[in-house]
């Protein structure tokens, strides 16, 4: 073929995946895990994982999206965890990694514990200290665990996962939150046991 023609094919080419990539939409990893039985829906009160943060503003903006992916599954969010039949013990944390390197594991699945700690969900999540390099990719992590307010048992938890360019409107956890809320609850229960990609 022509040389002179493949050059505006070569640049019809680049241009082409320069804009699926601007285009593409992000992703997360979503894992659950329950026990295979009929979940009921009923009112839920969403709380932290850590009690000594449920009045921030962070944690409070983090609940509101979390009850919003709630409702969506069928739920009714409450205010007050006394009139809830379900608690939604929530933890969003972010790290980063470089972009050649991989992102911290984190293991889950169904566990005892009591309300506010010692819930089955944990992993190498570190905040780094130091300043932002150009390859730098933010990895921001939700967990929930729904427990039966009437006796504290777990009947569902899951984590989702998703990365994005530190310094990208996805890469804020504010952002991530809400996205990643909606991915757990996709279809819930979900698949128990198995990890699957959600686009967000």
């Amino acid at each position: 073929m022509n040389r002179t023609l493949l050059r505006p094919l070569a640049a019809l080419a680049v241009a082409g995946t320069l804009l699926a990539a601007c285009t593409a939409r992000p992703e997360a990893d979503v894992t659950r895990f329950h026990l295979g039985q009929p979940i009921s829906r009923g009112t839920v009160f969403v709380a932290p994982l850590d009690p000594g943060v449920a009045q921030s503003l962070e944690f409070r903006s983090h609940a509101e999206g979390v009850a919003t992916a709630l409702r969506s599954a069928g739920f009714v969010p409450v205010e007050r965890g006394a009139a809830a039949d379900f608690i939604a013990v929530i933890s969003a944390q972010q790290t980063t990694r470089e972009a050649a390197g991989r992102a911290s594991g984190v293991s889950i699945g169904i566990g005892g514990g009591t309300y506010g700690g010692g819930v089955g969900i944990g992993g190498g999540i570190t905040i780094p200290v130091g300043k932002r390099r150009p390859n730098e990719i933010a990895v921001n992590l939700l967990s929930v665990q729904l427990k039966r307010h009437v006796d504290n048992s777990v009947i569902w938890e899951g984590r989702a996962v998703a990365e994005a360019r530190a310094g990208a409107d996805a890469a804020s956890l504010a952002v991530a939150v809400p996205r990643l809320a909606q991915a757990l609850m996709q279809g819930f229960p979900g698949p128990s046991g198995r990890t699957v990609r959600v686009t967000l």
